[in-house]
């Protein structure tokens, strides 16, 4: 009667799930049909002749095909040279490298563009990547290329939002795997030459994590919006495209041709997506291969400290990875001061106090993050149960022999990032205008797509770890006649505890840093979060000298608090790994 339960309950939670992340997007489709006339098939044969449509999906492959690439060329040399040697304070270098991916999209467009503006070091050393004058304008004429230097920081910021990928699926291995293999492999003629051992032992054990991560890398920067948004105001991604005609599109007699734009972009990126993610997932299962894997103090240990070249190369990466995170603090204190004698800069306290009185006719920075942290714990409330069972469920289906059921599962919790966060902003839109406008009044609202868009990092952490518990320590402690409760928790939940703690953190951090369906929902309502207020502020024109140190205030205290929820989960993070986000 009770394992009947138990798959009622389970079963209902899966359906719960999927119903929940699918019906945005078809309240979405079917909005955008009924308005526009086609279905998905006439939709995706009108897309070439969708207004900017090809050059959104041509701009958006090649920037996310860039993006990948320059993560691994960045990336795996940090990676290489972090797991290999016996670092002072690993643990601390990790966390900082890792904190890019869960730093808030807005918070890393404002530090980027504040290295590129006409302050920065790059700026007074002839690089002009925002203005585009000088070499690069020169470049951009000779080359005819429009805007260069928007494209190379955007790729940049990218491949620095996604060098923790590179991070936490290579350099896990390298850390902890035997030294006896390498040693093994020198001293066999297919060993002997470098090119020897990177094809016969480094590609086969660190190869899988490399395309996982260059593959996720891709994902992520195709579904770009925020970053985009703000580095190349010029061009669109499928993504922005349909964030910027969002707001007029599925309103019957009123620019059809918008909800043309949107219903063909959204499932031209959907089948993109939908490809990559199948990819992706291929590439964990064989990632999730394990090899002769020591303790990694023995591992370390035995390839000593650091050389003097790989310590060049880890510091240079730790300079690149604070940098965006350190401009944004240090604008917050930077107001411009006109004279007579031309424009300064001094350091002042203005924009902090304007930030938190609200004096630019915005919410202040109390209210903007009161809504922030009820949206989060909110989101923590209902992810981390309804992640947790859909792991669960997967790990049981998995001992019960049902493999395919366990992987069209484990694919179907992915399905939100496939959808992107504006298209599931839109879809809530249209779908709440179509059934219950009232719902515009209910202050959680945004709540829901956070949920949608969080669910799937718990399920991508707990399920290791839940692979990793055995069932006979469960039995073991039925033996002891402890009580079902506490059977559950020592034979059970302490060893995924930990796991569960990391959920939550990044659980909340990612929702405290959403902005693309957030974006498109404030546009109907009055949530203002922390980020939509930073994108807010920092759209005003700049005639009052305290408009950015005012929205850089703002980045910070998002930022910290992203810092601080990063921090606890990389204390609970066992050893090893890397695999989960």
């Amino acid at each position: 009667m009770l394992r009947t339960s138990e798959t009622v309950a389970r079963t209902l939670i899966v359906l719960s799930y999927i119903t929940l992340s699918g019906l945005p997007f078809v309240y979405a489709l079917g909005r955008l049909q009924s308005v526009t006339g086609q279905n998905p098939l006439e939709a995706l044969v009108h897309f070439p002749h969708a207004y900017g449509a090809i050059d959104a999906l041509q701009f958006t492959v090649l920037e996310a095909s860039a993006s990948a690439v320059l993560t691994v060329v960045i990336g795996l040399p940090i990676a290489w040279n972090l797991g290999r040697y016996k670092w002072r304070r690993a643990s601390v270098l990790r966390a900082i490298f890792s904190v890019p991916f869960v730093m808030p999209a807005i918070v890393v467009a404002m530090g980027f563009l504040l290295l590129i503006d006409q302050q920065s070091l790059l700026f007074a050393l002839g690089l002009d990547l925002r203005t585009e004058t000088g070499v690069v304008g020169s470049f951009a004429e000779r080359a005819g290329w429009a805007h260069p230097g928007h494209f190379l920081v955007l790729v940049v910021a990218h491949a620095w939002f996604n060098l923790s990928l590179m991070i936490r699926f290579v350099e896990p291995t390298l850390a902890r795997l035997d030294p006896a293999w390498e040693e093994q492999m020198s001293l066999l003629g297919q060993g002997r030459s470098k090119w020897g051992r990177v094809r016969h032992l480094w590609w086969p054990v660190i190869g899988p994590a490399v395309l996982c991560a260059a593959s996720l890398s891709f994902l992520f920067s195709f579904t770009s919006f925020a970053l985009v948004k703000w580095l190349t105001p010029f061009n669109h991604t499928l993504e922005s495209l349909m964030a910027s005609y969002g707001g007029s599109a599925g309103i019957h007699d009123y620019r059809v041709d918008t909800s043309e734009i949107v219903l063909s972009a959204s499932l031209v990126q959907f089948i993109i997506l939908l490809a990559a993610l199948y990819l992706t997932s291929a590439l964990q299962r064989r990632h999730s291969s394990r090899f002769a894997l020591v303790s990694e103090h023995m591992s370390t240990t035995s390839r000593g400290p650091p050389p003097m070249k790989a310590r060049m190369t880890v510091y240079a990466g730790l300079v690149f990875a604070i940098s965006p995170m350190l401009a944004a603090l240090t604008a917050s204190f930077r107001v411009r001061q006109s004279n007579s004698s031309g424009t300064s800069y001094g350091w002042s306290m203005g924009g902090w106090n304007s930030a938190w009185s609200g004096d630019l006719s915005t919410l202040s920075i109390v209210d903007a993050l009161t809504n922030s942290l009820l949206f989060a714990f909110a989101t923590l409330a209902i992810a981390l149960p309804m992640g947790w069972l859909l792991a669960s469920t997967i790990r049981s289906l998995e001992i019960n022999k049902h493999p395919h059921f366990a992987r069209a599962l484990d694919l179907a919790t992915l399905l939100p990032l496939a959808i992107s966060a504006v298209m599931v902003g839109l879809g809530i839109l249209l779908g709440v205008l179509k059934t219950m406008p009232s719902l515009f009044q209910w202050d959680y609202l945004p709540v829901v797509p956070h949920v949608i868009l969080t669910v799937p990092f718990v399920v991508r952490v707990m399920l290791p770890a839940m692979r990793s518990v055995e069932p006979k320590w469960k039995e073991q402690a039925q033996i002891l006649g402890l009580s079902p409760l506490r059977t559950w928790y020592h034979g059970y939940f302490s060893f995924v505890r930990g796991p569960a703690v990391v959920a939550s953190s990044l659980t909340m951090a990612f929702s405290l840093g959403e902005f693309g369906a957030s974006w498109l929902l404030v546009r109907a309502g009055s949530w203002d979060t922390l980020s939509v207020l930073v994108d807010t502020l920092m759209s005003r024109p700049k005639f009052d000298p305290l408009v950015q140190p005012t929205a850089m205030a703002a980045a910070t205290v998002l930022m910290l608090l992203t810092f601080v929820l990063f921090f606890i989960a990389e204390r609970f993070r066992p050893e090893g790994d890397g695999g989960g986000f």
